[in-house]
């Protein structure tokens, strides 16, 4: 199960993604490679704007990790909405937290811990 945390509050921007699918089931490749698509794409653009301050970051197998000041908006937010969507459709797979669906917990019980 692939834990998603994403969280804005004024100009700053968080996102956090643990985990992986269950790759035995046929579509479970398709959401992790869905899921690395998204979030690094993101991580990619926050990198190659000057009006993303303080930008801290971090990536390994399972796990991507970054925060920001500034100029994610309209990205953020549709990230968000892509991670959300696939969350809907693979239920299995992923579940998404925090920015618009504070306190939401996984079918599994756990939330994912921003660090």
């Amino acid at each position: 199960m692939i834990h998603v945390y994403a969280d804005r509050e004024g100009q700053k921007y968080r996102l956090l993604a643990q985990g992986h699918a269950d790759d035995s089931v046929s579509d479970g490749a398709l959401v992790c490679a869905a899921v690395s698509a998204l979030t690094g794409a993101l991580l990619q653009f926050a990198r190659s704007r000057e009006c993303c301050r303080f930008l801290r970051a971090s990536m390994a197998h399972g796990h991507i990790f970054f925060s920001c000041r500034g100029g994610l908006k309209n990205a953020f937010e549709m990230t968000v909405a892509a991670l959300s969507a696939l969350a809907q459709q693979y239920p299995r797979h992923i579940c998404v937290m925090g920015a618009d669906k504070t306190g939401a917990v996984c079918p599994s019980g756990k939330t994912a811990e921003m660090r």
